[in-house]
């Protein structure tokens, strides 16, 4: 996860095609992994509906690349498992008057109600299929407030970081899945730029690339509804 707040210049058109064109060369020679389907027993006990069906598909691929325990040096959010902080988990026992536990032994319950959070507070079910799942993996992977600035570059707004009416207004005519791949791009920008500024963050930049071209991939292949 990156827990970082960033300031995204405006990318040349030009760079961003070729970022465009990479990924479809890389798709093309090595193929898309396959995306392992994570069941939960409190999400199998209830009758899905489109939303939960849409959030488990979300869901499904985020812990594709979030699934195990991570505590690497160079990673400034630290001890991280399945995805969720250890302070963040402790945050959330806190509020619910529970002592502190490893993020370890997070329950598949608490996992999916830390989740239905980022899912909630993004409006990713509001939104087209292929970009409810890539707003919903950027809530993860930078935090809320920066997927909606992604957001609001891909629509071309000014990036604040807010969900605000001129947002909402843009997001009207741009829930699509054109959105979804322009977010992805911009995902894509953002790492080079990342490790650019900040050498440390190598140790994480082809593990980055390999999420966000599968990310492109998967939303491809989503139905529109």
């Amino acid at each position: 996860m990156i827990w970082k707040k960033f300031n995204q210049p405006q990318a040349k058109i030009k760079f961003k095609l070729q970022i465009i064109l990479a990924i479809i060369s890389l798709m093309l020679a090595v193929g898309m992994p396959i995306i392992i389907n994570h069941k939960f027993p409190v999400l199998a006990r209830t009758e899905k509906t489109y939303e939960k069906k849409l959030f488990e598909t979300a869901l499904s691929f985020t812990l594709y690349f979030e699934g195990g325990f991570s505590n690497h040096p160079a990673d400034k959010g630290g001890k991280t498992y399945k995805g969720i902080l250890q302070t963040e988990y402790n945050t959330y026992r806190r509020q619910r008057g529970l002592p502190p536990l490893n993020v370890t032994q997070i329950s598949d319950t608490e996992l999916i109600e830390i989740y239905q959070g980022y899912w909630d507070n993004s409006r990713s079910a509001t939104m087209h299929p292929a970009l409810a799942v890539v707003m919903f993996d950027t809530a993860i992977n930078f935090g809320i407030n920066n997927s909606v600035t992604f957001l609001q570059q891909a629509l071309g707004l000014p990036q604040t970081g807010i969900f605000d009416a001129k947002t909402k207004e843009a997001l009207a005519n741009g829930n699509n899945r054109n959105t979804a791949l322009q977010m992805i791009n911009e995902r894509i920008i953002y790492r080079y730029k990342r490790v650019q500024e900040d050498p440390s963050q190598m140790a994480f930049f082809h593990g980055w690339l390999a999420r966000d071209y599968s990310l492109w991939g998967y939303v491809q292949k989503l139905k529109d509804n």
